[in-house]
């Protein structure tokens, strides 16, 4: 990849022009004035643990993960996910996969469909020049098979067919054939289309509406319950496999809901079952705090990506003014959360601080009576959802549980 030396174009770092494989080598602490506010990190030890929670629940479950890399974009982070087993990558677009295709990753499902001449062209280059790069696409619609068949199809000579997932969907959602007699005439299509190849089905259940988490679970697990029942209806119909059918859905809210439908309750011929969670590298301080599946394991999951700031002012009683907004952490799903303070040096929790609004670049911050803060204090903000963190920074700094970076890894938004 390209960008590997840190220069200035990276904020918050040191200057130097620093090869990017030698951050650990110099000696670097987060918060103790050698790079400048507000600053992103990644802590290493979260980082371990929850690719080890993931990991050891593929393994006990029979399941893949194909970790979907919108959220970081780092082929680095990518590449530690691979190394624990992930079967590859999901992305939402062409353009991601370029990144990790560029990366050298050799599994990638793009869980959208893809209709545009330049990103199937692209694609179908990828798969001419290296025989074994597997690509999987989806269709939701007898006109999308129609593109495929005209864009994307190999030539002649290639004798791999296009690998395709049928996209189900729910309504009010995003894409996704909503009843199981249009789901079966885009198979039919499928199956009509020389080169192309139906292995399996695909979904999203993690913005089903609800009133609550309750609510949100339940409709889930419903959406999920008639996915079952079109996969069995395309191997009744001949239009998939009886063995080897992939069904990929799970993203980082109710992935157990999906083990729980096509493995525990699963009652047709074997299936590959490829979940896409995003977030459980990271894990978060709010969305994901309460709706992971992993909340309760033992041990549990760890928040990995914190934002650092400065007071800048407390310009009248209960309220103190941050150096860090809507530029540099999550607002999208909750407003910063607060979870320590750095006093002088020393480190304690927060103690009863909250986000009340944001700015481009600043923080409102109420400050309880009974708190102290002064100017020139340190307050570390967690993220919830951590995408729209990640996406607001060039190159992370890695630290160690006491500061000491010891590692950075670069984004490709």
């Amino acid at each position: 990849m390209t960008d590997e030396r840190v220069t200035w174009r990276d904020r918050g770092f040191p200057d130097g022009d620093v090869p990017l494989t030698e951050v650990g080598a110099q000696g670097w602490r987060l918060l103790d004035g050698d790079f400048v506010l507000p600053i992103v990190a990644l802590r290493a030890t979260a980082l371990e643990r929850n690719l080890a929670l993931m990991e050891g629940y593929c393994r006990r479950h029979d399941v893949l993960v194909a970790p979907h890399a919108k959220t970081t974009m780092s082929p680095a982070l990518v590449a530690r996910q691979i190394a624990a087993g992930a079967w590859g990558v999901t992305v939402a677009n062409v353009q991601q996969a370029r990144v990790f295709i560029t990366a050298g990753v050799r599994r990638v499902l793009v869980a959208n469909p893809v209709v545009g001449a330049a990103d199937l062209g692209y694609l179908a280059a990828c798969r001419r020049a290296d025989p074994g790069l597997e690509v999987i696409l989806l269709v939701d619609s007898v006109e999308g098979v129609a593109l495929l068949a005209d864009r994307a199809v190999p030539d002649p000579a290639d004798q791999r067919p296009l690998a395709v997932l049928l996209e189900l969907g729910y309504d009010g959602g995003r894409g996704g054939a909503r009843t199981t007699e249009e789901a079966v005439r885009v198979a039919e299509a499928v199956r009509a289309t020389a080169g192309l190849e139906l292995v399996g089905v695909e979904g999203f259940e993690g913005l089903v509406p609800g009133a609550d988490d309750a609510e949100r679970r339940g409709r889930a697990a419903d959406f999920l319950a008639w996915s079952a029942e079109v996969v069995h209806r395309l191997v009744e119909d001949g239009l998939l496999p009886a063995r080897g059918v992939v069904v990929s859905f799970g993203g980082s809210s109710y992935f157990d809901l999906v083990v729980d439908r096509f493995r525990a309750r699963w009652t047709g011929e074997r299936v590959e079952v490829l979940l896409r969670s995003g977030c459980y590298l990271t894990h978060d301080h709010g969305l994901y705090a309460r709706t992971s599946p992993f909340v309760g394991e033992e041990p549990p999951p760890l928040p990995a990506l914190e934002v650092w700031a400065e007071v800048l002012s407390r310009p009248e009683p209960g309220l103190a003014i941050l150096g860090a907004g809507r530029r540099d952490v999550s607002t999208d799903a909750d407003l910063p959360l607060p979870v320590a303070v750095r006093h002088r040096g020393r480190t304690r929790p927060a103690g009863g601080l909250r986000v009340t609004a944001v700015n481009d670049q600043h923080a409102m911050l109420a400050v309880p009576d009974d708190v102290a803060l002064e100017v020139g204090d340190l307050v570390c903000l967690g993220v919830s959802h951590p995408c729209t963190t990640f996406d607001k920074w060039r190159l992370l700094p890695v630290v160690s549980d006491e500061y000491e970076v010891t590692d950075a890894v670069r984004t490709y938004f």
